[in-house]
């Protein structure tokens, strides 16, 4: 059985944040690959600022020197809001007999019981949540409601190797040195002509300023 991470986001842009994340993960959990899925219209935040076409280029860019990494784009082939359920029930009928890892960082999943049928979201992936190295091992934060505490600790596993033994079900923290960027960061720093290295790579850096993208604050 293999074990496919899920990430998905707008990646307006993809940043290193988005990279470091997917691939300690990869690391950590002796994930076979990561899929990497950019959401259409997503549910919980504003549309996207730049077209498709420039979000899917540089995602390219970020990932072809990376084996691990691929593209999946079932959600940008979808009309419909890209609820998170709606994806983990396509990628099921994919991957039949390979187990999926819906990776989420703290803030997102502490908030996941805002989102469609979240309490299904186990019966189609495991779901590994990206902790920051402050954060205590193993642990959610206390900001958490009680319904989403009581799901946490009936289904959460301390031993990530004990993954394989299911397609689905489990919930794994894991610590990952995670990055302070965010896309609307690098928005903001690239209309007011500030340097974005480090925050991304660099063929990133070289598209964005050829084709004039992300000069309005957004």
């Amino acid at each position: 059985m293999q074990l496919i991470g899920i990430l998905g986001g707008t990646f307006d842009p993809i940043h290193n944040g988005h990279i470091r994340l997917a691939l300690e993960a990869q690391e950590q959990l002796k994930l076979n690959q990561v899929r990497l899925i950019p959401v259409n219209i997503p549910p919980h935040r504003s549309i996207p600022v730049v077209s498709t076409e420039h979000r899917l280029a540089m995602m390219q860019l970020a990932t072809e020197n990376e084996s691990t990494l691929s593209l999946d784009l079932r959600e940008l082939e979808s009309e419909e809001i890209s609820f998170t359920i709606n994806t983990l029930k396509s990628l099921r009928q994919e991957f039949t007999d390979n187990a999926l890892c819906l990776i989420v960082g703290i803030d997102a999943f502490n908030k996941i019981d805002s989102w469609k049928d979240w309490q299904d979201l186990l019966d189609y992936a495991h779901i590994i949540v990206a902790n920051r190295p402050d954060s205590l091992a193993n642990k959610p934060t206390n900001d958490i409601s009680p319904v989403l505490q009581r799901w946490i600790e009936k289904y959460q596993i301390t031993d990530h190797t004990q993954l394989k033994n299911n397609l689905s079900g489990n919930i794994v923290f894991i610590n990952i040195p995670m990055l302070d960027i965010s896309s609307s960061m690098i928005r903001q720093l690239n209309s007011e002509h500030k340097t974005l290295e480090d925050l991304l790579p660099n063929t990133i850096q070289t598209y964005i300023k050829d084709n004039h993208l992300y000069l309005d604050s957004a």
